[in-house]
């Protein structure tokens, strides 16, 4: 079996490419590379890390909703199962999602 790799897509525009390192169920745990998506939604990322450190509920939801509306879908690179409502956290080059 080839190591999974999926095109993390919002609505049209490619954010990035995650390849799977290993599984920690129910978490997929990736490294992410860039794509040309990627400057128009990394702050929201970035807000989503720093409300998970600090604690605050109400800023996380606000970050989690966010992220959530960004409509992301992660397009196998092999195969054709795609996957739908995500759960995605990213920073820098690690990213970890469940669905």
């Amino acid at each position: 079996m080839s190591a999974q790799s999926w095109d993390l897509r919002s609505r049209k525009t490619s954010i990035g490419t995650l390849f799977c390192i290993e599984i920690d169920q129910p978490w997929f745990r990736c490294e992410f590379t860039p794509g040309e998506g990627w400057e128009g939604v990394g702050d929201l990322f970035a807000a989503q890390a720093a409300a998970t450190d600090s604690g605050d509920q109400e800023a996380l939801m606000h970050a989690i909703g966010a992220v959530r509306n960004l409509e992301l879908e992660l397009h196998p690179q092999e195969g054709n199962e795609i996957i739908k409502s995500i759960v995605i956290q990213i920073r820098g080059a690690k990213a970890n999602f469940r669905y």
